[in-house]
């Protein structure tokens, strides 16, 4: 059966939104993984295990989104300016992600209801997952290696 005009995925089309895409691939592994290490957390290290582990998915769902979300906002702007965006929002994050994490580290009041190691190795797990799932993602992207917005004049 061939093709038709209106079929929505034709071979050789180049994919329309493709932050989204590996944003998509991202969050399906690290809630995978994600979910998982939560399982394991909460059998091995009871309710502050299970907490921990759901802090840390959930900062690394939330920090790691964002990038890819500041990247699809800024689709239509010049590669100089996606550059700029994809730099100050991953500069931005890493901050903040620091600073959040100091109060964490420092604060007996979460301490006393988080598991504070589980977090941090739940976390680390995420974001090898994400990782591996915005890799996978990216490497089903059909990307051109041209413009396909200018027509080629003879």
């Amino acid at each position: 059966m061939a093709p038709t005009a209106h079929s929505p995925k034709l071979a050789g089309q180049a994919t329309k939104h493709p932050a989204l895409a590996m944003l998509r691939g991202a969050l399906i592994a690290a809630l995978v993984v994600g979910v998982n290490a939560t399982a394991v957390s909460a059998v091995a290290a009871g309710l502050p295990g299970l907490w921990g582990a759901l802090l840390g998915l959930l900062m690394v769902i939330v920090f790691s989104g964002a990038g890819l979300i500041a990247l699809h906002l800024s689709r239509k702007t010049s590669p100089t300016m996606q550059l700029a965006v994809a730099m100050a929002s991953y500069t931005g994050r890493i901050a903040v992600f620091g600073g959040l994490l100091a109060v964490a580290l420092s604060s007996d009041a979460l301490a006393a209801h988080v598991n504070l190691t589980v977090l941090g190795l739940v976390a680390l797990v995420v974001v090898m997952g994400w990782m591996a799932g915005e890799i996978w993602a990216w490497s089903r992207l059909r990307v051109p290696i041209y413009d396909l917005d200018k027509e080629v004049t003879a």
